[in-house]
């Protein structure tokens, strides 16, 4: 019995900590960090064994001049790609894109330059990806995407696989 008492204590205690962290540090910020530290480097292993919906955005960090390759959801479109921001527009990845002005996306086994980002709302992005795709994603309560340009010479490329 004592045993049994001093495990329920343990996972009470256990529990307590995580409500303390998950309030003190906020539920957005925790699945970010999770994400970024745990399931993105697992989606970049993923990535590059199967095609799949997630796509590869290559970019280099604003301060430090390092390349980072991050996993993220990606839509080709006739007119460019669109890009989701479940976290909105202030993640690492999204402002050395704007600073740097392009990066390079790799989306379904294909490398894409791309440039002139630009913030849009869910008006504007909807219309460009297929409707069940524009529907999920309002589902999720996104509310904020990126549109990039896709550079000269791959043009004809995009119209195929869009």
């Amino acid at each position: 019995m004592r045993r049994y008492i001093e495990r329920l204590t343990t996972v009470l205690v256990g529990l307590g900590l995580v409500i303390f962290v998950v309030r003190a540090v906020g539920t957005q910020r925790l699945v970010r960090q999770f994400n970024k530290h745990l399931l993105n480097p697992f989606a970049l292993w993923l990535v590059a064994r199967r095609p799949m919906y997630y796509g590869v955005i290559h970019h280099v960090g604003r301060h430090s001049g390092h390349e980072y390759s991050t996993p993220i959801v990606a839509k080709l479109t006739t007119d460019g790609v669109i890009i989701p921001l479940p976290y909105g527009a202030n993640t690492d990845w999204c402002r050395n894109l704007f600073a740097a002005g392009h990066a390079t996306l790799t989306l379904h086994g294909s490398d894409y330059d791309v440039d002139h980002p630009l913030i849009v709302d869910e008006a504007t992005a909807a219309p460009l990806v297929p409707a069940a795709t524009a529907h999920v994603w309002h589902r999720m309560g996104i509310e904020k995407y990126v549109h990039l340009e896709v550079q000269q010479g791959a043009g004809s490329e995009l119209a195929r696989a869009a």
